[in-house]
């Protein structure tokens, strides 16, 4: 059985939370905390409201997902796309091994970020200058503009 707790870390399009900056920072508490960041994002957050209206803990148990919501993630190009494909991996992981090994998992890797970049002497991975590395091969995960994301969402009807 899993922690309800343990939910604050993947929100609920999939994105983990605990590799964030505004996370790592503690400006965030994660989107389901509803605390720092997550505030102001969950105003615009179709996403959060969304899945919060169906009672769902992750979007990839609804039936009509992937939805138009998801189209935040897409780009012109596949590298651009990488967190489109990011959240779905991770949502199928949550899926197939449950939430508690995946969670697992990803703190390892979480580790392995750390470690390199305390061996290279700065602060996060997305100081370093040799990024895309073997750990980490798309854009470190940085809360989106506010502005644009509320505009992205507005669209969305």
């Amino acid at each position: 059985m899993t922690d309800k707790n343990e939910w604050n870390f993947v929100a609920p399009c999939g994105l983990y939370c605990e590799e964030c900056t505004a996370f790592l920072n503690s400006e965030c508490g994660g989107c389901r905390s509803n605390n720092g960041l997550s505030e102001k994002y969950n105003k615009y957050c179709k996403i959060y409201q969304c899945s919060s209206d169906k009672n769902l803990k992750i979007c990839v148990e609804c039936k009509d997902f992937p939805c138009k919501f998801f189209d935040f993630f897409k780009a012109e190009t596949l590298e651009s796309s990488s967190w489109f494909i990011d959240v779905w991996h991770n949502m199928k992981q949550v899926r197939e091994i449950g939430l508690t090994e995946f969670l697992t998992k990803k703190r390892d890797w979480l580790r392995k970020r750390k470690e390199c970049a305390k061996k290279r002497n700065i602060k996060y991975c997305d100081e370093c200058k040799q990024w895309p590395c073997e750990l980490i091969k798309r854009p470190i995960l940085v809360p989106a503009d506010l502005e644009g994301f509320k505009e992205f969402m507005k669209k969305c009807k």
